[in-house]
């Protein structure tokens, strides 16, 4: 009975995804975005994410784990019609992590291009200006009232005004600093593997405990997502989630190389997935 499937499978994706503490909504849920500017702005936002204090993405804050902490903070990762959805215990602060800010030394750190829209006392609406991309921040708390959700969002993003100068995010168009790093978001054959990956991440952080993080190849090194596992059986449950569950990302295919390393590929885009102990 189709109508019995599409409920239990829903039921199934709203456990692996951690989708269960979203309101209810009939039929399957729609995982991932299919225009390419939405797809190319959460390409880049998985690689953001997937940074940790071993592997810091390029963007990251200098000797800071800025973005690679923000995925502790993370409840649940969704496809809406016209934006990504992320619900997060402290949206301003994940917020201020996102936004671009222009170090001194290092240069831009955070998402160049990234914008603020406006924000509520539960919301925070982005857009990445290079991609239109959207991205809302949805808050497990709700402030009471707009006064007080201003002062938190003043706290949480006064060191982007630090010798007062005007934060990155407040310029209407694209600094010439921030548009340098247009190969961060360029359409690549990797892009649609990268965006499908950041829709089920939840499950690699929470119910697997990994800290996974992504390297970026070169003409002779293919990209990989690495890993510490805990036990051998840990790469054989993010290829099942991957390829084999109810969440598979549609069309993946993956070639095993070692118990512990293989290729996955969608489309012609591909990355070493490689787990170690």
């Amino acid at each position: 009975m189709p109508h019995t499937t599409d409920k239990r499978t829903s039921k199934e994706l709203a456990h692996l995804l951690y989708l269960g503490r979203l309101p209810a909504k009939g039929g399957r849920p729609a995982l991932d975005p299919t225009d390419r500017e939405q797809l190319a702005f959460q390409a880049l936002l998985f690689e953001c994410l997937m940074s940790t204090r071993e592997h810091p993405h390029p963007l990251e804050q200098p000797q800071k784990t800025a973005m690679a902490s923000i995925s502790g903070y993370l409840n649940v990762i969704c496809h809406q019609e016209r934006h990504l959805e992320i619900h997060t215990n402290t949206a301003f602060r994940i917020a201020s992590r996102l936004l671009p800010f222009l170090h001194e030394d290092h240069g831009v750190c955070g998402i160049p291009g990234l914008r603020l829209i406006d924000f509520t006392c539960r919301r925070v609406r982005l857009i990445h200006i290079p991609t239109g991309g959207r991205l809302d921040l949805v808050d497990s708390h709700r402030w009471s009232g707009k006064d007080i959700a201003r002062m938190v969002f003043r706290q949480e993003t006064s060191w982007h005004q630090n010798d007062g100068r005007t934060p990155l995010w407040r310029r209407n168009g694209l600094t010439d600093e921030e548009a340098a790093h247009h190969a961060c978001w360029a359409f690549t054959a990797s892009t649609p593997l990268r965006s499908a990956l950041l829709m089920r991440s939840m499950p690699l952080w929470y119910r697997f405990d990994l800290s996974p993080a992504w390297v970026t190849g070169h003409p002779t090194r293919s990209d990989r997502l690495i890993w510490d596992a805990h036990s051998d059986s840990d790469h054989d449950r993010v290829v099942e989630l991957l390829t084999r569950s109810e969440a598979r990302i549609p069309g993946a295919r993956y070639r095993e190389k070692t118990h512990s390393s293989g290729t996955l590929e969608l489309g012609s885009g591909m990355a070493q997935l490689i787990s170690t102990l």
